[in-house]
């Protein structure tokens, strides 16, 4: 099953239909410990056929530039408003996530979005699962989907 096609799929589409931006896939890295110096991370477990969880990892500038694509307006810092737009956009790509595995004839339910927001924190988990990080390069910077699942 290819992931990471599935993933950047929605991704793209995403993008370039909702937020109006144009971002382009990176090779997928192996980074099972993300710094993230200042921004936020918006995740969603999901089980059925595959389990697992689905997180968006986005530096500060990136962060505010999703948030600017979603309401069309600037925003200046790291607020609801930035919160709620990751928790979106994690749905979103869940949801592309969902769809792509339904084509193949297999069924995952989605839980509820959660966003994490601030300075000098880092995202780990076990080890024994399948791992998959894609880097994606905006405007403003790079932003990482990572999928860990079983």
């Amino acid at each position: 099953m290819d992931y990471g096609q599935i993933i950047a799929d929605a991704v793209m589409d995403i993008f370039s239909t909702m937020l109006m931006i144009e971002v382009s896939p990176q090779d997928a890295c192996d980074q099972s410990l993300l710094f993230i110096p200042a921004g936020a991370s918006g995740m969603l477990g999901f089980s059925g056929d595959v389990a697992g969880m689905l997180t968006i990892h986005c530096p500060e500038a990136v962060a505010l530039g999703i948030t600017c694509g979603f309401l069309g307006m600037e925003v200046s810092g790291i607020g609801e408003e930035v919160k709620d737009a990751i928790g979106e956009l994690v749905n979103m790509v869940a949801g592309g996530l969902k769809d792509g595995l339904a084509s193949q004839e297999r069924d995952i339910k989605l839980a509820i979005p959660t966003t994490i927001a601030g300075r000098s924190f880092r995202i780990s988990s076990k080890s024994d699962v399948g791992h998959l990080c894609l880097p994606f390069d905006m405007e403003a910077g790079r932003f990482y989907v990572e999928l860990k699942y079983k």
